[in-house]
């Protein structure tokens, strides 16, 4: 088939598929109320049953709604255990599988860790932790728990009643009102007998993000019940979650081993189904601005890294196929999450998920692999995959009602920068697309950098208006700028020390490729992005001035007020994204050259402003920059502040305004 009868046909397609959609409504930001959500699935040690969590926002009472589920395999039946308990989450069996177990929390009490039979009743407390409880894990014979729970604060209530309570601040957030404390792994007996502390200070359990890949993980037991590993941070300060190593601490003696060789940047630990090897995440190199590869070790042994040659940024959910002889990992590959097979020893390879997008897996003591699954047009379900070779089946219908409607068309594509660099991106074509015609273009960018905008649902930061803005009749382009994780570890390193020339060049040659087809009505482009995304979005518009409008959610706009004042790893990852310090020679010109701030006095776009008034990991401040740089000189622009919101709104009726103001400041500018 030539070029040409290829368009043609590539035309009749998109043409028949636009007629068939007009039978059935496009998605509103209302529908989207009835969209259930799924945790990450469990199986019992025997693999015949899967316990997930699933959420649904509850807009009257504004709370996320969870209820605790257990799903039979073999025949699909599926019942509810607990519904409604607040910040239900942590599902884990018990070790003989006759209950399941989960953080909750009852009466505005502190979290605590509860059980309830696998046949149905009344949840009932294990612990009793005066702070509260973060992760926990069954030990391997069901006699204890190990938990995550704050130490006790430096200052005595005396101190706090005097206001005697000034206290040291070092590498943590603008918004801290109390001195930093660290977390500890306790052990509660579950046949009577008072819970006992296992670590102590210096340091503390990770309980912050880190700044470029890994995440916060549960304790994790060696499959004789005599080890624990977890993931270590040098202290307490949520700025240092960088300075992490992963330990092992022997159970009846206290005494604790490094696992890797490193002083930092070490996340995710998790002990095989049998023997003591370890396996965890740590970056590829150079330096952290690159992928995160699968290590293994043990408390007597060398680690090395076996996915080196993969060259896939690892998620830090992965699990031990049950032989202990490889591992399931979720990475960003192009547009599309997968699931990698990656053995100990040998070349890892990708699972075949027929057009799903992996949100979250599991493997069962069979085999037998449990995954949350969507794609652009197909909302979340659980799927089965009765062995890494097989097909996926669907297990649930929670989300059938989303079938009814007509949706948009999503696919890749490629280009290339000026300087040779390759990118990649989602495009999505407008509800009733005409071949032909030229429409309107909203550009989003991402977050993270180390994050890639994929195929999902309703997911990441675009959450739905990928779906959204197609359903107003706009072009979508998603462009996974340099940074990105989804193209090998090259292409994320080559942010380092470019933050902002060489994404914007990848940007905006990517617009030109998509003006080359003829797609575009180039007098109607916005650009829309959080967090990193909104970085992008402030650089883009003080850089070029097509653009009609633009949205800056959480935004960073100054490197130097990213340093000083934010949490969450972001000190680390500012650091060490552009060579130092703002107080560092080598660094200090990049901190004001590379921040868009320096360059607001040339914004003239239309510009929206969200922020969350509580957001550590990207300042309020900054937002307050950007909006008197444009204020002040008649720039249109409008800032909104979401109470207590953090990096993003926590609650259903803020996250669907926040939405729900994109859309209108777009659609005020793009449609006429």
């Amino acid at each position: 088939m030539n070029a040409r009868t290829a368009l043609f046909a590539s035309a009749v397609a998109l043409c028949a598929a636009a007629a068939a959609a007009q039978a059935r409504p496009a998605l509103t930001l209302r529908d989207f109320r009835a969209l259930v959500r799924f945790g990450t699935p469990h199986f019992s040690p025997g693999g015949g049953r899967i316990a997930v969590r699933t959420i649904r926002g509850d807009f009257v009472q504004d709370r996320w709604d969870p209820t605790l589920r257990v799903l039979q395999v073999r025949g699909g039946s599926m019942s509810t255990l607990v519904r409604g308990m607040r910040e239900l989450s942590e599902v884990r069996w018990s070790p003989d599988g006759r209950s399941v177990a989960f953080i909750g929390k009852v009466d505005g009490q502190a979290a605590q860790v509860f059980e309830v039979a696998a046949t149905g009743g009344t949840p009932r407390a294990l612990t009793d932790a005066p702070r509260g409880v973060e992760q926990f894990a069954f030990s391997p014979d069901g006699r204890a728990l190990a938990y995550v729970t704050a130490d006790r604060s430096v200052l005595s209530a005396r101190q706090r009643r005097t206001h005697h309570d000034l206290f040291a601040i070092h590498d943590d957030d603008y918004l801290i009102d109390r001195p930093p404390v660290p977390a500890e792994i306790w052990l509660q007996p579950l046949q009577g007998g008072a819970a006992r502390q296992l670590t102590h200070g210096p340091g503390s359990v990770l309980e912050t993000p880190p700044p470029f890949g890994g995440g916060i993980t549960a304790p994790s037991w060696s499959a004789d019940g005599r080890w624990i590993v977890y993931t270590r941070q040098a202290d307490a300060d949520d700025g240092d979650s960088d300075r992490t190593t992963i330990m092992a601490l022997d159970v009846a003696s206290g005494i604790q081993r490094r696992i890797g060789a490193h002083q930092s940047y070490e996340y995710a630990p998790r002990f095989a189904p049998r023997g003591a090897t370890v396996a965890y995440l740590y970056p590829h190199g150079p330096g952290p601005v690159s992928v995160m590869d699968l290590y293994v070790g043990s408390p007597q042994g060398k680690a090395r890294d076996v996915s080196a040659a993969l060259g896939r940024d690892f998620a830090a959910n992965f699990a031990w196929l049950p032989g202990g002889e490889a591992l399931l990992g979720m990475a960003d590959d192009g547009i599309d999450s997968r699931l990698f097979l990656q053995p100990l020893h040998g070349p890892g390879r990708a699972l075949a998920l027929n057009g799903l997008q992996a949100l979250s897996v599991a493997v069962s003591s069979r085999g037998a692999i449990a995954v949350v699954a969507d794609n652009t047009s197909r909302a979340p379900e659980l799927y089965l995959l009765r062995s890494p070779g097989s097909a996926p089946e669907r297990l649930t219908q929670l989300n059938r009602s989303f079938k009814s409607y007509a949706y948009p068309r999503s696919v890749a594509v490629q280009w290339h920068a000026p300087d040779g660099q390759p990118n990649d991106g989602i495009l999505t074509y407008p509800n009733g697309y005409v071949p032909g015609r030229r429409y309107p273009l909203v550009v989003f960018s991402h977050g993270g950098p180390e994050a890639a905008s994929i195929r999902h649902f309703d997911a990441d930061e675009i959450g739905p208006l990928r779906l959204l803005f197609a359903a107003q009749g706009y072009l979508v382009f998603e462009p996974n700028y340099r940074g990105s994780d989804n193209l090998g570890n090259a292409h994320e390193h080559a942010i380092y020390r470019d933050p902002g020339v060489g994404p914007d060049s990848d940007v905006i040659s990517g617009i030109r490729m998509l003006q080359s087809r003829g797609l575009l009505d180039s007098a109607r482009i916005a650009a829309v992005g959080h967090s990193y995304g909104g970085y992008m979005t402030t650089w883009l518009i003080g850089h070029q001035h097509f653009w009609r409008c633009a949205v800056v959610a959480d935004g960073v706009t100054d490197w130097t007020e990213e340093y000083e004042l934010s949490g969450d790893g972001n000190l680390a990852w500012t650091r060490d994204s552009l060579g130092g310090s703002p107080w560092d020679p080598r660094s200090a010109a990049l901190y004001r050259s590379g921040s868009p701030i320096t360059y607001a006095g040339d914004i003239t776009t239309p510009t929206l402003i969200l922020s969350g008034t509580a957001d550590v990991t990207v300042p309020i401040t900054e937002s307050f920059a950007l909006y008197h740089a444009l204020a002040s000189r008649h720039v249109p622009v409008k800032f909104l502040g979401i109470p207590g919101a953090y990096h993003m709104p926590q609650d259903p009726v803020h996250r669907a305004l926040f939405y729900r103001a994109m859309l209108r400041w777009v659609e005020h500018y793009l449609s006429h």
